[in-house]
């Protein structure tokens, strides 16, 4: 009897356009199939993860890059067009999904391969990447908060992190990733139990932070419900530190912050729904403050040594990636957003008017004229 792989793939019309390995896919599942009828005489259906399905999808892609980005080009293209759209963001929010994107199609506009994708989608596909990596990382993180044991956790994020195509293998700030969460599955290894800490740009310690280990808040939610969510945990925090079941807000000490979310932490610097004290609100509007200068801190780290434009595209991505409440936290404001907007499209322009030998090639018109 024959044997088969359930691999489970989703038909989607973007993938196929942005990826075009449909038929990729099924040679490799057909190719299994008929490897497994050659080892077993018994009837096997073996259904893998999804992790293991984009695994398998990134070794059998043999696309060459331009292909790829082509291909991702034409699928853009065509999602602006059913969202009518001219660009992936407005105001700072996506106008199109690329959930149907596979992940070397999203590199490839991220890093903006071949120079054809503008800095909105490159922001969208960036943050869907992202929105990937938190999703495989949602479960595990779950039972990290009940179990205490992180190398599950670790675990899975390399697993995300080996299913990346050739040309994000190839940079450093993947091997940077993968060392650090190496590093840190060690660590979890040799000590359950126990957070592994010391480890420079830890990318699970990075997500755990930005979810938060004791109230997090999908950014759907009402802003309030939030809140009052943060109020019970405080108050529960408060009772427990005294030992008199008391939930009283000790003004004369430091609240740990530390582990609430970042819209959380909003809803508390705004004092949403007028749950809070005036203690209270200083110290989280602090902590809001400490995390945006560590994070505009990292940004900057992460884009040294890269092209010009990689910093202002990184603080597009973080403006996009907050709420609203995240964002008036913060102070960062729809004018702000424009001005790093008109930034970056000026960066850009600049940056494509000079040959890699350091000549200027402005097309046969004037500096002015192309500006």
């Amino acid at each position: 009897m024959v044997s088969s792989i359930t691999t489970g793939y989703a038909t989607n019309p973007y993938a196929a356009a942005a990826a075009g390995t449909t038929a990729t896919k099924a040679t490799a599942a057909d190719t299994a199939s008929t490897s497994a009828a050659k080892t077993s005489g018994s009837s096997v259906n073996v259904t893998l993860s999804a992790e293991a399905q984009a695994a398998l999808a990134a070794q059998t892609d043999s696309r060459t890059i331009d292909t790829v980005v082509a291909s991702a080009r034409t699928a853009l293209d065509k999602l602006l067009s059913d969202a009518k759209a001219t660009s992936a963001l407005k105001d700072g929010k996506a106008t199109i999904s690329l959930a149907g994107l596979d992940r070397r199609s999203l590199y490839a506009i991220a890093s903006n391969k071949g120079g054809k994708f503008p800095i909105e989608e490159q922001v969208v596909a960036t943050l869907q990447m992202k929105a990937t990596r938190d999703a495989s990382l949602s479960a595990p993180a779950s039972a990290m908060r009940v179990t205490g044991d992180h190398a599950g956790l670790y675990k899975a994020a390399l697993a995300n992190l080996e299913v990346a195509g050739p040309e994000e293998k190839a940079m450093g700030q993947w091997a940077k990733d993968k060392a650090a969460l190496t590093e840190g599955l060690q660590q979890a290894t040799d000590k359950p139990g126990v957070a592994p800490s010391g480890i420079d740009g830890d990318p699970v310690a990075a997500y755990l932070k930005d979810t938060g280990g004791v109230v997090a808040s999908p950014r759907t939610r009402d802003i309030k419900a939030v809140a009052s969510d943060v109020r019970s945990v405080l108050d529960k925090q408060y009772a427990a530190a005294t030992g008199d079941g008391l939930a009283t807000d000790p003004d004369d000490g430091t609240i740990d912050f530390s582990k609430f979310d970042n819209r959380s932490l909003a809803a508390v610097a705004l004092n949403k729904g007028a749950q809070f004290s005036e203690h209270e609100v200083a110290q989280a509007a602090a902590e809001v403050k400490t995390r945006n200068r560590d994070s505009i801190s990292s940004s900057y780290k992460s884009a040294k040594g890269s092209d010009n434009s990689a910093f202002g595209k990184n603080l597009i991505t973080q403006y996009t990636a907050m709420s609203d409440e995240e964002r008036q936290a913060a102070g960062w404001t729809p004018a702000l957003y424009d001005k790093m907007v008109a930034l970056q499209n000026l960066s850009d322009k600049l940056a494509s008017l000079f040959n890699p030998d350091g000549s200027v090639n402005t097309g046969g018109t004037s500096l002015l004229d192309y500006l």
